[in-house]
């Protein structure tokens, strides 16, 4: 009788075991197969941002942009500057306090402004660095928290090396950190919501920008020479 007993615990546990082996090789596959569809992911974000940056630079080819000195039609709350070997576009947006409560028309008072930034470097006809620079600041208090992000090799399908440097109150929280270095797990997929999240939107966004620019300019061009000709058509008449 005890025998019998024995040998129905032991076959029990060799269930047991067996069954939690086989738990274990599920959650092995599974865990596998999510860490391949995250890393298939993380290689089409990689693709999505290159065919942005590609779209930058055939921009850049196609206009003399550090040659052209008077654009003068620009997208709301933006700005336009030149450098020696960039070109720059920044947007902004004012910060205002909730004030629907006591303010029907729900104009409150400006409280700090938020800001972001694409910088291209041109060399030759192509781009040769992309900086960004995204920031907010409180006017009362003064506190800057500002985030830059680097890419050195923006025509490279492998967006690793992108850089992120934070400052927070004149503070440096982090430096240099690489995107390849950013934890990208099943559990926290950082790194491919970065991508999918800021940069590929951030990019569309000033690519559109840098589209509206070049043709309200081009635009402005084809309008002065007609208006320069009409002018002309309009003189032959005198006598």
């Amino acid at each position: 009788m005890k025998k019998t007993a024995l040998l129905l615990v032991c076959i029990a546990a060799a269930g047991f075991f067996a069954d939690l082996g086989a738990q274990e090789n599920t959650k092995q596959k599974e865990y596998s197969l999510s860490s391949k569809v995250l890393e298939e992911q993380c290689k089409e974000l990689d693709k999505e941002i290159l065919n942005i940056t590609k779209k930058l630079a055939t921009i850049v080819k196609d206009t003399d942009l550090l040659k052209t000195k008077d654009i003068r039609i620009l997208p709301y709350q933006s700005a336009y500057r030149i450098g020696d070997d960039y070109i720059e576009i920044e947007r902004h947006k004012y910060i205002k306090a909730n004030s629907y409560l006591n303010n029907p028309a729900g104009i409150g008072d400006i409280r700090g402004i938020r800001k972001k930034s694409l910088r291209v470097y041109i060399s030759g006809q192509t781009i040769s660095k992309l900086e960004s620079r995204i920031s907010e600041k409180m006017f009362n208090s003064g506190e800057l928290l500002e985030i830059t992000i680097t890419d050195t090799s923006p025509l490279d399908e492998n967006t690793d090396d992108i850089t992120f440097t934070q400052m927070y109150k004149n503070r440096k929280i982090f430096e240099n950190k690489k995107l390849g270095d950013i934890k990208n797990t099943t559990a926290s997929p950082i790194r491919n919501e970065i991508k999918r999240d800021f940069i590929v939107p951030h990019l569309t966004q000033f690519f559109n920008s840098l589209m509206f620019i070049t043709e309200a300019y081009a635009r402005s061009n084809k309008d002065s020479d007609k208006d320069m000709a009409e002018f002309l058509r309009k003189s032959a008449q005198f006598q």
